[in-house]
């Protein structure tokens, strides 16, 4: 199923597979003046072509890797074969040998498998900077969601087209190849960027967006310091995760383990081991810079965005 929906010059199209009627889980590709920036998943291809045929496709932009943001390219490149596609150079690598990906059987079933795609032109040919005939995109790397993720900046505007860099809502469980560390870098330089608009790779696009990004830091940094004093009282993984995040959600099931609230205490624990002063050393508060902005409004709990 799709979703369209117009935010001035940019058409946010949101994707996902029905499963009893009801979409399972939401990704987004979007248009602006000419450049696709994503391409959703296998699964949801013909209906994006469809979409598309209403517009001029001249470019394609990838965020990353991940099989529900370039599932679509190898429908789109036969569609559109004079269109060049720019990603990082580890994307594209991804994209010639999407088995790399080592896809469990959920996410074959969510989303489709891709197929490989070859002749893609890597950033840093066009100077990290994609130009349309309006405006002009920069590409920020934003490692941690996957080692290979680049967000997409229009300074002029401020519009930010993060990927899956922003995820919205209190992570519950995660992903072992997700890392912490790097999240939480991502986060903060989407941050010192100021964005006015934020395109998410879930398709709930965000006016105003740096309370949600500097509430998520302070959810994610503050977890990570409860896990620390939890680790220093002597308890172990198991009862860690049932005190802070009531032990694992449907998600872990659903996905066999793979997203799990383990791998998120797991997690905390390695960010700490690269935090954490040394013996004397005087330390500030983590997170105190997206503290100094934080707002009552609490913690983002957009149900469009996955909560896991």
């Amino acid at each position: 199923m799709i979703q369209v929906e117009q935010h001035g010059p940019v058409i946010a199209i949101r994707m996902a597979r029905r499963f009893l009627g009801k979409p399972l889980y939401w990704t987004a590709a979007y248009w602006i003046d000419g450049l696709l920036i994503d391409t959703g998943p296998a699964a949801t291809a013909a209906e994006l072509l469809r979409v598309l045929e209403q517009v001029s496709v001249r470019q394609i932009a990838l965020t990353h890797g991940h099989e529900d943001h370039i599932g679509g390219l190898a429908a789109l490149r036969r569609k559109y074969p004079n269109a060049p596609v720019y990603a990082s150079l580890r994307t594209i690598e991804l994209a010639k040998a999407p088995d790399r990906l080592q896809m469990q059987l959920y996410r074959k079933l969510v989303w489709g498998v891709p197929q490989p795609v070859e002749g893609l032109t890597v950033l840093e040919e066009v100077a990290d900077v994609i130009h349309t005939q309006r405006f002009a995109l920069r590409a920020v790397e934003t490692p941690g969601h996957s080692q290979d993720h680049v967000a997409y900046f229009e300074p002029h505007l401020r519009w930010l087209f993060a990927g899956d860099a922003f995820i919205g809502g209190r992570d519950r469980t995660w992903a072992p190849e997700f890392d912490l560390f790097g999240v939480v870098g991502s986060l903060r330089t989407l941050a010192l960027l100021d964005p006015e608009r934020l395109f998410p790779g879930s398709g709930n696009v965000r006016r105003n967006p740096l309370n949600d990004i500097n509430d998520k830091l302070l959810y994610l940094t503050g977890l990570a310091r409860d896990v620390a004093k939890l680790d220093a009282a002597g308890i172990d993984a198991a009862e860690i995760a049932e005190r802070l995040l009531a032990g694992d959600s449907r998600m872990s099931f659903w996905t066999q383990g793979h997203f799990s609230a383990l791998n998120l205490i797991e997690a905390c624990r390695s960010y700490n081991a690269l935090v954490q002063p040394l013996p004397g050393a005087s330390r500030r508060g983590v997170g105190a810079a997206a503290g100094a902005k934080r707002t009552k409004r609490g913690l983002s709990s957009d149900p469009s965005d996955p909560i896991r």
